[in-house]
């Protein structure tokens, strides 16, 4: 009988008991955050990860019985196959919640085509020592290395600390895992390293388990952060930015000398909603959005900032491409028929210019104001430019 250092069921069993309170937070999250895809997925990997905890705790209760007396439970290969298939759910919980373009089949085929076939000649030969160690830390660094990959793509720049806090969590359980390997190899083994490495795969599992934990919990509160910024910036009938929005988007451009401020308003705006009632109202509201947004495109902020106003701003490129876009924008939407049921009408639109130094947006405004205005009395439908040196 090997002189035991530390015992091994005692070991395991903590760990059990620390994997049981993370699956509890792990399921008051999903409970929370259920809407988000993914987060089922973290769920059901967390649970995996506990039920491979207790039968690992069982088998060594066994051995523990028998006085240690052989090491044969480092080659039980059904509970490492949950394992794999909790890590294999991990990074398939990633790919649904970052919203990855790329397909899953390759993490699946990666473990198919190079793990499955081992694990199942293990499952009906004899084994050599650590085969279904050596095979567990390749599966799981398989999962681990498309987790990573998932982690640097674009979708997940905007979590910032959270996406560096997981990508360090993966690279120290590799680096874990691969240092057990190493021990357990050695034909020499010193200081019973099989009880020394059992407590890194514990303080592995342990503490992989509790990183990825509060990353979700971090993930999921930052994805309800950006969908509250969302609503609070976005007009819910216009879909584009409200006024609160349209101020925030400007002050994050860059920085730049001159702009431009257009003020678009609908002609008897009020007409249409007396005549066609507030459904019709809402959908040309609608529709002039768009007309707004695919006109722009991306060189410029635009938002709805009042019933049938909507606001534009574009750092300036020249003042004559800035009137040809707003020209552009209001033939379009004098063109365009708005179509509900059986009702089909057209609108169009009076729109005010104001061209002048950036510094001041809202000076800026007030002298679109006043452009528009003018459009206004010169018989609407048209558009007015006001060059100013607003300061």
């Amino acid at each position: 009988m090997p002189v035991v250092l530390l015992d091994l069921f005692t070991i395991t069993i903590f760990t059990a008991i620390g994997l049981s309170f993370l699956a509890v937070i792990m399921l008051c999250t999903w409970f929370g955050n259920r809407r988000y895809d993914g987060v089922g997925y973290w769920l059901i990997a967390s649970l995996l990860v506990l039920v491979y905890s207790f039968i690992m705790a069982e088998q060594l209760w066994l051995f523990k019985l028998e006085g240690y007396a052989s090491h044969t439970w480092l080659n039980v290969m059904r509970p490492n196959i949950l394992l794999c298939l909790a890590v294999c759910l991990i990074a398939h919980g990633f790919h649904r919640f970052l919203q990855i373009n790329q397909s899953l089949l390759w993490l699946y085929a990666a473990q198919c085509l190079l793990i499955v076939p081992l694990y199942a000649y293990g499952l009906t030969f004899e084994l050599l020592p650590l085969h279904t160690t050596v095979l567990t830390t390749a599966s799981t660094s398989i999962s681990f290395l498309f987790i990573s990959r998932y982690l640097i793509s674009y979708q997940a720049k905007q979590y910032g600390m959270t996406r560096v806090i997981c990508l360090l969590t993966c690279g120290l359980s590799l680096l874990l895992s691969v240092t057990r390997l190493v021990l357990l190899v050695q034909e020499e083994p010193l200081l019973n390293c099989v009880e020394i490495t059992t407590a890194i795969a514990c303080i592995n599992m342990l503490m992989t388990q509790c990183f990825l934990t509060f990353c979700y919990l971090m993930l999921c509160t930052q994805r309800n952060a950006f969908s509250l910024q969302h609503m609070s910036f976005t007009d819910p009938l216009a879909n584009i930015y409200n006024r609160r929005g349209y101020q925030h988007a400007i002050a994050a451009l860059a920085p730049h000398k001159e702009a431009a401020v257009m003020i678009l308003d609908i002609d008897h705006f009020k007409n249409i909603n007396d005549e066609y009632g507030h459904a019709m109202g809402d959908l040309v509201i609608k529709d002039i959005a768009n007309i707004i947004a695919k006109t722009c495109g991306s060189m410029c902020v635009y938002a709805r900032t009042g019933g049938e106003e909507f606001s534009i701003y574009s750092p300036l490129i020249s003042a004559s491409k800035i009137e040809n876009l707003a020209e552009e924008i209001r033939l379009v939407i004098m063109d365009h028929t708005t179509v509900k049921a059986a009702l089909a009408i057209k609108v169009t639109a009076s729109i005010g210019i104001s061209v002048g130094q950036s510094v001041n947006v809202f000076a800026l405004e007030e002298e679109a104001d006043k452009a528009l205005y003018q459009a206004k009395r010169d018989g609407r439908n048209c558009t007015v430019m006001q060059l100013s040196m607003a300061s």
